[in-house]
């Protein structure tokens, strides 16, 4: 996890619930459309330290502390702060990834859908500039924390991603929050709040040409 995951939102839904600073003029010159399934290495929306909206590229590569050439779409919430491809950016330049569900598969290749109370929420990420086929972009993964008890029964690795609530937002978002409070906003999400159902693979195709 996280390696799929729903953003069925429009522009107008979007700059409203997160406060978009400038979110009008940035959609009419970069676009914007829902999607039934966001994949990684592409381009994905997200929101930076500024409340500003932006392209972000769903894979960070570099070479890991062992001079080992990694490419990676998730960082453990537990280690992101010691992980020398990851902790600049953590400190420095976390975002929120707009999301209204996402996918987990259990050991027999059922996919689930995951959504919360909130019909709008955000995936806790870190974004960083990094050279991908040879050109410098700006780069981001989502973090992960421990499956709750929601999705530990489906998801063999028992992980699911950061998810942040909205009254959290700004506090995410500030590079000034302390590293204390950060942790804290990293735990697992509420089982009561998390919701799981089995989806077919059709449906999600279904979807999917909605969206284009």
């Amino acid at each position: 996890m996280c390696g799929r995951y729903v953003r069925d939102v429009n522009r107008d839904e979007a700059i409203k619930h997160f406060e978009l600073v400038d979110g009008l003029d940035y959609f009419d010159i970069h676009g914007y459309k829902a999607s039934a399934e966001v994949f990684p290495g592409t381009e994905i929306f997200a929101i930076n330290n500024e409340h500003r909206p932006e392209d972000v590229w769903w894979t960070i590569e570099d070479k890991d502390h062992r001079g080992v050439w990694r490419r990676t779409i998730n960082a453990k919430s537990e280690s992101v702060l010691w992980v020398p491809m990851f902790k600049d950016a953590f400190v420095h330049d976390r975002i929120l990834v707009p999301a209204t569900g996402f996918f987990e598969w259990d050991a027999r290749k059922q996919r689930y859908e995951f959504t919360t109370d909130e019909p709008i929420f955000a995936f806790g990420g870190i974004a960083r500039d990094c050279v991908v086929r040879g050109e410098i972009k700006r780069c981001a993964v989502i973090l992960t924390t421990a499956g709750n008890e929601v999705v530990r029964p489906i998801h063999p690795k028992d992980r699911m991603p950061v998810i942040i609530h909205k009254r959290d937002y700004q506090k995410w978002l500030d590079p000034a929050t302390p590293i204390d409070d950060l942790k804290r906003l990293m735990q697992p999400f509420p089982d009561a709040e998390l919701h799981a159902k089995p989806v077919n693979e059709e449906d999600i195709g279904k979807q999917a040409d909605l969206f284009v």
